[in-house]
Parts: structure tokens; sequence; C-alpha cells
């Protein structure tokens, strides 16, 4: 449902790392984003409105111990991850996130 069809290998959409072919970079280079929108916006517009296929590739990593531990329950980090999500919905509105 949504952006995730049945069955389909579950994805990290907020993943640092990505790779797309050359003949897209047209939409990230067209979006004005300053932020990480303008790595997460793009990406998913080109999932629901122009049909690309994402594929999930494993990669040989993890956040160090003191990293999580930073971040877990650290209203500081609750703040910006909600901040994070509220300017997604903000930009790709209602109509593109469901």
């Amino acid at each position: 449902e949504g952006f995730q069809r049945e069955g389909a290998t579950k994805l990290d959409w907020l993943f640092g790392p990505f790779a797309f072919k050359a003949n897209l970079a047209g939409s990230w280079l067209a979006y004005d984003g300053n932020s990480w929108d303008a790595q997460m916006i793009p990406y998913v517009r080109g999932v629901r409105n122009k049909n690309w296929r994402i594929i999930s590739v494993m990669v040989n990593f993890r956040h160090s111990k003191e990293m999580k531990e930073q971040e877990e329950g650290d209203p500081v980090w609750t703040k910006k991850r909600l901040m994070q999500l509220n300017l997604l919905f903000d930009l790709l509105g209602e109509q593109e996130l469901t």
C-alpha cells in the first residue's frame, strides 16, 4: 500500500547513501531543496509519479553503539525526526503521501 507494494522488499527510505541511473539526475537537479529533502522529495515523486523501480541493496553498515545510544530516547533527536516528517508532509502533502 502507498509506496510499498504488497510482497515488495522493505526499503529504508531515509537511509543516506543511494544511487540512480544518470538519466534520472534531472529530477534531483531540478529540485530546489536545501536539506535532506533535496534527496528525499525527488525520490518519492519519481516512485509515485514516474513509476520508478527502486531496489534495495544490502550494505555492511551499522551505526556505532555510541551514536545509537546518543540518539535513542533523546528529546533533541526525537524533535529533529518529527521536524523531518513534518517537512516531508508539508512538501509532499496528503495527496502525494497516500
